[in-house]
């Protein structure tokens, strides 16, 4: 039976008039609609991940697959057993290994204590060594054995889904350096009822992101001719970090070597193992990264960067109009709650008129660190920012709305140690709806046929998709209620476009700007404001804005051919249509 099919009789059980509604549809000849109900309903289901993969990864060995598999590279699995290990975690293992579709692949056997089980009659199957060895010591003695170009790092409780090594193998016969390429996969994890559930599917290759979570070791493959040239057998590093710690060896720094993104669940983990605490990574992580490094939410890592002892000058850039018990609010937190040393205000009145408005202008001037510039035209924000920029001393501009609060001292010295690294274009906030739910981290285009805030709504202490909302991490853009650009760089690609979008995707249309020309955008989790977002402006969707709106949504939309954009931040698999991430059916 199809993978529809066995959906339909498993809602059919479960939801019996939902069933025969989609049935009915199916029936009369409306056969997108009944799909896409059905799949809609699959989400609701506990099967729902069960139904994905067979959809998305339903291979079979067959006789055409064998004899195109005979044309794909040669494997080696490195299994290594440490002290304490279940043996029936590790024969399923092993198992996985044998029941892989790709059939050119060798298994390498080390053990830090236990004895290795009894194991099959199989010549590709290999012992190295009896004595007890660290996994790297293994991992150097698969590197000296093995004919393969490639070795799959397999955690002794962990599984490989049977279609895994032919993936990474397709993978590599694709690529014209494999043997120079670090290949990733996606993940899940076991139930206690021996389910997979939990599919992590992953962005692609984030040097911020793996510092501060290791989101690749668990399905990965490391290139043998780089790590032979690596003292691999005199390392030290705890069996549980092993790989972690190669990783950031051919990962990190000069020299880099490239990581490709396989998109397939490879590897079956243990429930949580995500998440968990490896202990030694947060001193390997400041050894590598020479940063101060916290431990965060969830098991990630926070990387504290620093700012130079005589910080750039920064320009806050706030336009209104009116609404002073928003604005006020605002100055009083950026002057007088912000801790960054050395910033100037620049205030843009858009034709005020209130006398309360105009006499606060007239206050808030003494103070040295301000400056009220007007814009007496019809709204227009990025004409507005952009004149204000104009107008600005600092080095740094950060764009901030007038309906943003304050909340925490540090967003600015946060925002600014990201800003000022090299290769950073836009950086962006955490902003907080006023019931500290997730308003936006960071944006990802595409979305909605456009672009889309990222865990919208996800409340605090709620891992949410694998921690990404807590996570500083690069975003293909960010929301311009707060962002943090170097001026120059805001210049060089021209600013806010006044004339497509003088109103709509303005911020992320900078963002895709700042990207060509080769700076990357952050999210920079650890800066934290509210925004009591469009509190000062009308809605896009009000019947006197919503031409407008299309019109600036037609410009985006051609070009940067969003309806079809892949972000790299965001999986292919997941639902475009959903803030929230979701698997996509």
């Amino acid at each position: 039976m199809s993978p529809h099919g066995r959906l339909f009789l498993t809602l059919l059980l479960r939801r019996p008039l939902k069933a025969l509604t989609i049935a009915w549809w199916r029936i009369t000849g409306r056969r997108v609609r009944a799909l896409g109900q059905l799949r809609a309903a699959a989400m609701e289901l506990p099967l729902s991940y069960a139904y994905w993969l067979a959809l998305h990864q339903s291979e079979q060995r067959s006789a055409v697959h064998a004899e195109q598999d005979a044309e794909l590279p040669l494997l080696a699995v490195h299994l290594h057993c440490s002290a304490g290990q279940s043996p029936q975690a590790l024969r399923a293992a092993i198992n996985s290994v044998l029941a892989q579709f790709h059939q050119r692949w060798e298994l390498y056997l080390t053990s830090s204590a236990d004895p290795l089980p009894n194991l099959p009659a199989d010549a590709r199957i290999h012992i190295l060594d009896n004595s007890p060895l660290t996994r790297q010591a293994g991992m150097a003695l698969v590197a000296a054995r093995t004919r393969a170009a490639h070795c799959v790092p397999l955690d002794a409780d962990c599984t490989l889904a049977p279609g895994a090594l032919r993936a990474y193998a397709q993978a590599m016969a694709a690529s014209s350096a494999n043997t120079l390429t670090v290949f990733y996969a996606d993940q899940d994890e076991r139930s206690l009822q021996n389910e997979r559930r939990n599919p992590w599917l992953k962005p692609a290759w984030d040097e911020n992101l793996f510092l501060a979570q290791d989101y690749i070791s668990a399905a990965c493959t490391l290139p043998l001719e780089a790590l032979r040239q690596s003292e691999l057998a005199n390392a030290t590093c705890p069996d549980a970090l092993a790989v972690y710690a190669m990783l950031t060896r051919l990962l990190i720094g000069p020299g880099a070597l490239a990581a490709h993104h396989v998109r397939y669940v490879a590897t079956t983990a243990p429930a949580n193992a995500w998440c968990r605490t490896l202990p030694g990574r947060r001193e390997l992580v400041a050894a590598i990264s020479q940063t101060e490094v916290s431990e965060g939410q969830f098991g990630t890592l926070i990387l504290n960067c620093s700012l130079p002892d005589s910080p750039p000058q920064v320009s806050v850039i706030i336009p209104t109009r009116d609404r002073l018990d928003l604005l006020q609010a605002c100055v009083a937190g950026v002057l007088h709650h912000t801790d960054y040393p050395n910033l100037e205000l620049v205030i843009v009145d858009n034709d005020s008129v209130e006398p309360e408005t105009l006499a606060y202008f007239q206050s808030i001037v003494r103070d040295a660190r301000v400056k009220v510039v007007h814009w007496p035209h019809p709204y227009n924000y990025s004409a507005i920012n952009n004149f204000a920029v104009n107008h600005a001393s600092g080095a740094y501009i950060c764009l901030l709305n007038n309906d943003t609060e304050i909340i925490h001292p540090d967003w600015l010295r946060e925002m600014m140690a990201h800003a000022i690294r090299r290769g950073i274009g836009a950086v962006g906030a955490r902003l907080l709806y006023p019931d500290r739910t997730i308003q936006h981290a960071g944006v990802v285009v595409g979305m909605g046929g456009a672009a889309g805030h990222a865990h919208r709504g996800l409340p605090q202490g709620n891992p949410g998709w694998f921690a990404q909302a807590w996570i500083t991490r690069e975003a293909t853009a960010v929301t311009a209620a707060c962002l943090v650009v170097e001026k120059r760089k805001f210049q060089a690609v021209g600013g806010l476009d006044e004339r497509g979008l003088a109103i709509a995707y303005n911020d992320v249309d900078l963002c895709l700007k700042l990207r060509n020309a080769g700076w990357r955008n952050l999210y920079a989790a650890q800066a934290v404001l509210i925004h009591h977002e469009s509190k000062s402006r009308r809605s896009d969707f009000e019947p006197d804005n919503l031409n407008r709106y299309k019109r600036e949504l037609t410009v985006f939309q051609n070009r940067w051919g969003s309806t079809g954009f892949v972000d790299p931040t965001f999986h292919p698999n997941l639902d475009p249509a959903s803030e929230t991430y979701r698997l996509r059916l």
